[in-house]
């Protein structure tokens, strides 16, 4: 979670489902949920860089996402390093290789 002054203003979280981001039974998919207020000032990228390192203090080889094209977050996805593995006209599936 992110806490500015005392207020939790977003979570990333990591989980095995066959949710959206899913593409394999091995990978943890992620999902980030920041308040609109707080976009763009690094929390987000503190968060993602933050649970990947966790992933990989656990033993994980690679995390996954879904993203929709139009979200912002997908430029910081790839800013970040995750790899575009598939996508449909809506979506993108990325992955990161920790």
């Amino acid at each position: 979670m992110a806490e500015v002054e005392g207020k939790i203003v977003g979570a990333v979280w990591a989980r095995i489902m066959n949710d959206y981001g899913h593409i394999d039974d091995k990978t943890p998919s992620l999902a980030i949920s920041l308040y609109k207020e707080y976009r763009g000032l690094g929390i987000g990228t503190a968060m993602m860089k933050e649970i990947l390192s966790l992933l990989k203090s656990h033993g994980y080889s690679q995390v996954s996402l879904s993203v929709q094209k139009a979200n912002y977050a997908a430029k910081m996805y790839l800013k970040i390093g995750f790899k575009i593995i598939r996508e449909n006209e809506e979506e993108y599936i990325m992955v990161y290789y920790l």
